[in-house]
């Protein structure tokens, strides 16, 4: 295959080579437009428009961005009423490491209201604020801000290892380890210093918030808040309120969430809320099935069709093998059998093995013959064809049961959490309307998700 003459339609094709319609269709037009003139590519576009706009992408994508990115996103179902919000005048982060770094930032670029972190120690305490110092200088290299805001984005975060820095705040999140007796510490030490007004909040991602809160004097002023890695980039925000929080404290939250330009959704105080119960869910079944004997090739691939923006594979080395068994170790105690704890992922852990391909690039990657001889495969391979739909019906599942359960208020909530939290493509519509056209819902749960939007194939 003949290299691109240029990057970025390379990367654009490859994006979407799976599904979509129209990023292949406009590259077929920039090449036949060179040797045409302006009035006859205006015709071949307005061909080419009439024509997509009759596929169901289209279809799919009005559903995306009008009726979850416009109108469900700036109207946040469940939110209380923003009159009640508190101001937030100054910002507490605990912890000082990469996850809090980029919360500072964000809360300081975008609040531009004093920002004050702590840690154990200094030296923790220094590497985050040298970490925020560092990405403004970046910000300033690459002429996204001016000198002047870099040098005032500075000044506004600042640190001490004493918790004493958030006396006058109105608003702290923990970020530090997922353990839940190290965040139930915190809570208890930040409680003992800040006002009775002061909104705690924790980042946390699959820890219940309300087990959380159950110590401390004022839980009613706990929330949860967790953001998305990149926190910049990610616009999803879950705000998670435990049955004691009040609605000031939720109201401020959802002001807050929406200040720093974030699509908040409230979700129920349950393991994983909704984007990391939904993905653990797809990964383990892609995972499983690797263990089940599945080439790593085939079971990395076969989601293809999703078009989501990263494999499997590729994701849980973006994670943390650690991290994700850390997740769904939780997600099994809260709901067994359908979250298997891997053990050949244990090994992987135990012997510092950061991810299944020795290398990231498509063309180069494969499985190390180290690694393979340090895992145990069962004798049931799949299919591409078979994991794709075995995730189908795993998904069709396990958002049936979260809707069940109330985590969200409906479908729509579900699909505009993994549109702007997981990356889930604009043109396949909603990750729940997918499963309706797939057959998955009714095959699963005997219904679909949005009859009067969906027909399935």
């Amino acid at each position: 295959m003949g290299r691109c003459p240029r990057r970025r339609p390379c990367l654009l094709a490859a994006r979407n080579a799976t599904s979509a319609p129209a990023p292949p269709r406009v590259l077929e037009l920039l090449e036949r437009g060179r040797s045409l003139s302006q009035a006859e590519s205006a015709e071949l576009e307005i061909d080419a428009l009439s024509e997509l706009i009759l596929t169901p992408e289209f279809k799919n994508s009005v559903y995306a961005l009008l009726d979850l990115l416009q109108h469900r996103a700036k109207n946040p179902s469940g939110a209380p009423e923003p009159d009640l919000a508190r101001p937030v005048r100054k910002i507490g982060v605990v912890g000082a490491g990469l996850m809090a770094g980029q919360l500072a930032l964000l809360f300081a670029r975008q609040l531009q209201v004093p920002v004050a972190l702590t840690d154990i120690d200094q030296a923790r305490l220094d590497k985050g604020l040298a970490y925020v110092h560092a990405q403004v200088d970046k910000l300033l290299a690459r002429r996204r801000i001016s000198a002047d805001e870099a040098t005032r984005t500075k000044a506004l975060v600042t640190g001490s290892v004493s918790k004493d820095i958030f006396a006058d705040a109105d608003f702290v999140i923990e970020a530090v380890f997922e353990e839940l007796a190290v965040k139930k510490q915190v809570f208890a030490e930040v409680e003992a210093v800040v006002s009775n007004e002061c909104i705690l909040a924790t980042n946390t991602s699959s820890l219940s918030v309300t087990d959380m809160a159950g110590d401390l004097h004022h839980p009613e002023r706990v929330v949860g808040f967790h953001f998305f890695n990149p926190v910049a980039v990610m616009p999803l925000l879950e705000i998670v309120p435990t049955p004691m929080t009040n609605r000031v404290a939720l109201s401020t939250a959802f002001a807050l969430g929406l200040n720093l330009k974030k699509t908040a959704v409230l979700t129920r105080d349950a393991t994983a809320f909704v984007v990391n119960r939904v993905l653990l869910r797809l990964m383990g079944e892609v995972i499983n099935a690797f263990d089940e004997g599945t080439p790593a090739e085939t079971a990395d691939n076969a989601l293809k069709p999703m078009g989501l923006p990263m494999t499997p594979f590729t994701l849980l080395a973006m994670i943390g093998i650690p991290v994700a068994q850390h997740f769904t170790e939780s997600l099994n105690a809260a709901f067994g059998d359908r979250f298997p704890v891997s053990a050949n992922q244990q090994v992987l852990i135990d012997r510092g093995i950061k991810g299944i391909w020795e290398a990231a690039d498509d063309s180069l990657r494969s499985v190390p013959q180290s690694t393979l001889d340090a895992l145990q495969f069962g004798t049931s391979p799949s299919t591409s064809e078979q994991l794709l739909e075995r995730v189908q019906l795993a998904l069709a599942e396990e958002i049936g049961l979260l809707l069940e359960e109330g985590v969200v208020d409906g479908p729509e909530d579900v699909d505009l959490c993994m549109i702007t939290g997981a990356g889930w493509p604009l043109h396949l519509g909603g990750i729940t309307p997918y499963l309706d056209r797939t057959g998955a819902s009714e095959r699963i749960n005997g219904k679909l998700f949005h009859p009067d939007l969906i027909k399935p194939m």
